[in-house]
């Protein structure tokens, strides 16, 4: 409690300090991260509709900080033995989250370009992602795809039938801003 004390009266002073900064927040009911999987014997895919964070915008360089956090057991693949294996895979009890942070966006037009890094199974990686940007007023849409490697995160890639999963995940998102 005492730590969400010290963020709250830290944004306030942040966002007193500097004016020109607001903070935007992720509209969980409007976002989406959809990943899909692949296995030799069958492809699937999962969502999660709960999405969290914040970003920070100022009038001058729109975002200029994003900060996205999604729980593992939030993803449903419409199958619940295969979710609740892949709880078991992911170690969710021990990595609960998955986290994205950029401080480095670049805004070009519709496009945006963030630098940052997933924090995720007691890994980070750094990754550049490119997005499709529809702006707004009070709401800007981000949307896109990436790529992520499961291995990277020191994740052992399940098996059917003595045959592994392919160690690539594809991931499709929609992060809805608003002020």
């Amino acid at each position: 409690m005492l730590v969400k004390r010290f963020f709250i009266l830290l944004s306030l002073v942040v966002s007193t300090s500097f004016g020109q900064n607001t903070q935007w927040k992720i509209d969980s009911e409007a976002s989406s991260i959809r990943y899909k999987g692949d296995h030799l014997l069958h492809a699937w895919e999962g969502v999660n509709d709960k999405v969290y964070g914040l970003a920070v915008h100022s009038k001058e360089e729109g975002i200029e900080k994003l900060a996205i956090l999604v729980y593992v057991r939030d993803f449903d693949s419409k199958n619940s033995g295969r979710d609740a294996h892949s709880l078991e895979v992911l170690e969710a009890l021990q990595f609960p989250e998955v986290k994205f942070y950029s401080e480095s966006i670049e805004i070009e037009g519709q496009k945006l370009r963030m630098n940052g890094s997933f924090d995720f199974h007691g890994a980070k990686i750094d990754k550049s992602i490119l997005a499709d940007l529809e702006q707004q007023d009070s709401k800007w849409k981000i949307s896109g795809s990436f790529e992520l490697t499961p291995t990277d995160f020191n994740i052992d890639l399940p098996s059917f039938l003595s045959i592994k999963m392919k160690d690539l995940l594809e991931f499709e998102y929609r992060i809805v801003l608003k002020k």
